[in-house]
């Protein structure tokens, strides 16, 4: 194998895994707020793929991923993965038991 035809392997390489990664969507990124009754919900997704759930009166962290374009998949600790979707600007996440509730970007 010459020089040449192992660089373009190592290319073709490297170009192959990095179409593997996972995708931070710029339109996923940011800060988003849901009023539930009395409590607001402030959620926050980062680039490095990681976020928070905040509450007034607690914050848990996760991470993220946009499987697809419209899509939003939270990866729980402890292994879950609570999905949401993002339509006309918003993003609405069906939890168990509470129901739908309708993100805001700010």
């Amino acid at each position: 194998m010459t020089l040449r035809t192992a660089l373009a392997c190592l290319l073709a390489l490297a170009l192959t895994l990095s179409a593997c990664a996972p995708d931070r969507e710029d339109h996923a990124t940011g800060r988003y707020t849901a009023a539930t009754g009395d409590t607001d919900i402030v959620l926050t997704l980062a680039e490095s793929g990681r976020g928070t759930w905040s509450t007034d009166t607690d914050e848990i962290t996760f991470k993220w991923s946009t499987p697809k374009a419209d899509h939003l998949w939270l990866h729980t600790r402890e292994g879950g993965v609570i999905q949401g979707r993002f339509n006309d600007g918003r993003l609405t996440i069906a939890l168990p038991g509470v129901g739908e509730l309708v993100f805001e970007r700010q």
